[in-house]
């Protein structure tokens, strides 16, 4: 017991230290170029660059790492600060400044002469809340439960959209329409994928792969559980995602989640056996997700050969690879369950196919770093 609580409180106490190291730390600098004065402040995420060899867990690392190699690429010696910084800065020895948060919207305040490029990582958070909110009233008239938002988000995002010179936006068109209007220089990147070591899977079988991050209802997880109980042939649900503080999720949904067919997972490694044996048993990844920038846990699946059954709010481009939920209903997602079960060999080995193909051509780091590069030199 004692060892136990000794634990609790390292951890507790390493998370103090992290927050107030994000909180407070200054701008590091990653890159430096003796040839040239041009600076730039990246606001993003610092952790990528502390340790270079650390294992690739999120697609956030891939970026970070190559937005600030482009930047040194055009002659640019790099400064990295944590978004969530509230620190005071030194605007002035910055040519540029890229990304978003604390640090990006406190450089509005100041009359200084610098070129910003605002990086978002989501839909319009106007249009998030309000799709979550909506999904949230389905569920009430549904069962008359009133569930808590988990994906609800603020931030005084809408100066720095308009009054930025470019908005480079990860996701696609679909996302990208969610600011119509807002600034005229709105360029969209794909999000990469994690490269793996995993090997797709070799067997067609009945398997549904409901693989997200938190939000349960923001990602649909009611839907496909409610649709499960409207489906009559063999198959089977994974739940994999970071839910377990989600408890009125789990309480309204205890009597589906508890059936034989259907098991939780919680949050897992993508590089673990566990996933290998996911990808082994499953033949579809299921997200009715009513906001996104570009879901990467189902790009992370599609490279294994796993069908996307996904709704356009997912962010993905549609096409013969994909199965598309037309609205987010449970008739509709039951639908679109049953459509993919009815499938027959052939059907699914080109879907499989395309799949994989669709992901090796959009969502590679190589992909990413060609986008990301196009959108930078466009405004300097």
């Amino acid at each position: 017991m004692k060892i136990l609580n000794l634990k609790y409180l390292f951890d507790g106490l390493k998370n103090i230290l992290r927050q107030l190291y994000v909180l407070y730390s200054k701008p590091i600098n990653i890159y430096a170029n003796k040839s040239s004065k041009k600076r730039v402040l990246v606001s993003y995420i610092k952790s990528p660059f502390y340790l270079k060899n650390r294992p690739i867990k999120h697609a956030n690392v891939i970026e970070s790492r190559v937005i600030a190699e482009e930047f040194f690429k055009l002659g640019y010696s790099v400064d990295i600060v944590d978004y969530r910084c509230t620190r005071k800065i030194d605007y002035s020895k910055y040519d540029v400044i890229f990304g978003f948060g604390h640090p990006f919207k406190n450089s509005f305040k100041l009359d200084i002469q610098i070129i910003r490029i605002c990086y978002l990582t989501g839909a319009n958070p106007n249009f998030s809340n309000e799709k979550e909110a909506m999904r949230i009233r389905d569920i009430y008239l549904y069962s008359g439960k009133l569930l808590s938002p988990r994906r609800e988000t603020y931030w005084p995002w809408m100066n720095v959209v308009i009054n930025s010179e470019m908005v480079i936006l990860a996701g696609n068109d679909n996302t990208k329409n969610t600011y119509e209007g807002l600034n005229k220089n709105i360029k969209t990147v794909p999000v990469p994928m994690i490269p793996s070591k995993l090997k797709p899977n070799a067997i067609l079988g009945s398997g549904f792969l409901w693989f997200g991050g938190a939000g349960a209802v923001h990602k649909g997880l009611d839907l496909v559980l409610d649709a499960s109980s409207e489906i009559r042939d063999e198959f089977s649900i994974d739940i994999c995602g970071p839910l377990e503080n989600e408890k009125d999720f789990f309480k309204l949904y205890e009597s589906k989640l508890d059936k034989n067919n259907i098991t939780f997972h919680g949050m897992i490694d993508v590089e673990s056996n566990e996933m290998q044996n996911l990808i082994d048993k499953n033949l579809f990844i299921i997200l009715p997700s009513c906001s996104e920038s570009m879901a990467s846990s189902v790009t992370t699946c599609m490279q294994f050969g796993l069908i996307p059954i996904i709704s356009k709010e997912c962010g993905i481009d549609l096409g013969e690879h994909s199965i598309l939920i037309e609205e987010l209903t449970i008739n509709e997602v039951t639908r679109a369950m049953k459509y993919a079960l009815s499938l027959n060999e052939d059907e699914l080995l080109r879907k499989k196919e395309l799949s994989i193909k669709h992901v090796n051509k959009i969502n590679t780091p190589a992909k990413y770093r060609e986008e990301i590069s196009e959108a930078i030199r466009f405004i300097l």
